[in-house]
């Protein structure tokens, strides 16, 4: 919330950015661990690059029609913040051509995107990528995507559904409804917004660029049917000229999904393409399924094998996922939990028992215990009530008698019992 400085003006954080308090801080970092330790499992090691590019370097993959138009400029107009991690890497392998292939990278990092800042889109946002560099093989597409799901159990995410598509499968059911070559980018751009649109607005969008009514309508029929996985690729077969090659990669990667045990629900949408020209094979999102309906998507991937070729000399195949660590973040929070990683706080009652109370905090952290401890004098019923606040589960009190004993009262503040120990049996007792 903005607020006015006795100077006269107003300090508020930029549109599309935000602060985390203690409490998100730590869900956060929840997810990003969990995430991590996912990544780390299936043999990803960390790549960290800057935070800013070269504007020529970001352009060459930016999106829409205006490279710059949605990156935050620096330096003139010469850097600019990343707007995602797939530049980076592209710009790290060029200039790195002894790293052995495959490489398997993560990054765990914010990016800036200049977009009009709405619910579940900020400008500033937490994301979380994996790339397979230097493997055309199928295999290299079905580990990005266990890797990534793996990922989103870790972190807590339940109730997803996979969507998966082909794009050189897709190309081939536009050749066949009589979509010219030419026009095969715009019109999976504009498929691939059908979802949101709705099947009237894109039948429109179609014929906008030459297709006829008729011929769209049955088009979008054929890709919207709702009929099983293998139905749909045994009738793509069927009725797509030249599509066997492709429709058996795709039943390819969806028997190694099985393989890897990825248990989320996988749906084949042939009307999924990503919107993006720089892929080549694979595409998918993961959104979340609730009573409501669908949730935005929270993770989406897909080959790229000519990217990298525009940064060294030579095409060099690759494959990648990203998850929106931020737009998880939002959907999962609830504002539950504690607001801080103490397990105990150590309360003082008397100021000439400082010195116990530090030797005990030093030696329980000593231990791998987090400890919280009064420093100001304060009443115990006021150092109960800050613990509690703050969601710590225990509460070490000490006073004149427990200093003489060299002992402290250990209290549960679930509920509220309370044990006279010494601090190596408090240690044991909050180590359980």
């Amino acid at each position: 919330m903005a607020v006015k400085t006795p100077q006269g003006f107003v300090v508020d954080v930029p549109r599309g950015t935000r602060d985390f308090g203690p409490n998100e801080a730590m869900h956060l970092k929840y997810l990003m661990h969990g995430i991590e330790e996912a990544f780390k499992r299936h043999g990803f090691a960390p790549l960290i690059t800057p935070a800013i590019e070269n504007t020529e370097t970001l352009g060459a993959k930016a999106y829409g029609e205006e490279p710059t138009k949605e990156m935050y400029l620096m330096d003139g107009k010469d850097t600019a913040l990343r707007f995602d991690f797939t530049v980076p890497l592209a710009r790290f392998m060029a200039m790195n051509k002894d790293i052995p292939f495959p490489f398997k990278r993560y990054q765990i990092d914010k990016v800036w995107r200049r977009d009009e800042p709405q619910r579940l889109r900020s400008r500033e946002f937490m994301q979380a990528d994996v790339d397979i560099i230097g493997s055309s093989d199928v295999a290299a597409d079905a580990e990005c995507i266990s890797t990534t799901m793996d990922a989103l159990a870790s972190a807590g995410v339940k109730n997803c559904l996979i969507l998966v598509n082909s794009r050189p499968l897709l190309e081939l059911v536009l050749t066949h409804f009589k979509v010219a070559k030419e026009k095969l980018g715009p019109a999976m751009r504009i498929i691939d917004k059908m979802e949101k649109v709705g099947i009237s607005e894109t039948t429109n969008q179609l014929k906008a660029i030459g297709m006829q009514d008729d011929q769209a309508q049955i088009m979008l029929s054929f890709i919207k049917e709702q009929i099983s996985n293998e139905d749909k690729l045994k009738k793509t077969e069927l009725e797509i000229e030249n599509s066997k090659a492709e429709v058996d990669k795709v039943r390819s990667l969806l028997g190694m999904l099985e393989n890897f045990r990825v248990q989320d629900e996988i749906h084949l949408d042939l009307s999924l393409a990503r919107g993006l020209d720089y892929y080549t094979g694979f595409v998918w999102e993961v959104i979340i399924q609730t009573a409501e309906g669908r949730l935005p998507t929270i993770a989406a991937g897909g080959r790229y094998d000519n990217l990298i070729g525009m940064y060294s000399k030579s095409a060099t195949p690759a494959v990648g996922s990203s998850i929106g660590i931020s737009r998880v973040f939002d959907i999962l929070y609830s504002g539950n939990g504690p607001k801080t990683y103490a397990k105990v706080f150590i309360a003082q009652v008397g100021s000439f028992n400082l010195e116990y109370c530090i030797e005990a905090a030093s030696r329980m952290r000593s231990a791998g215990i987090y400890v919280d401890m009064g420093l100001t004098e304060k009443g115990i019923s006021k150092q109960l009530e800050y613990a509690n606040a703050a969601g710590i589960p225990y509460v070490a009190i000490i006073g004149a008698k427990e200093k003489a004993e060299g002992k402290l009262k250990l209290k549960n503040m679930s509920d509220g019992t309370e044990e006279l120990l010494d601090i190596d049996g408090a240690i044991a007792a909050l180590k359980k």
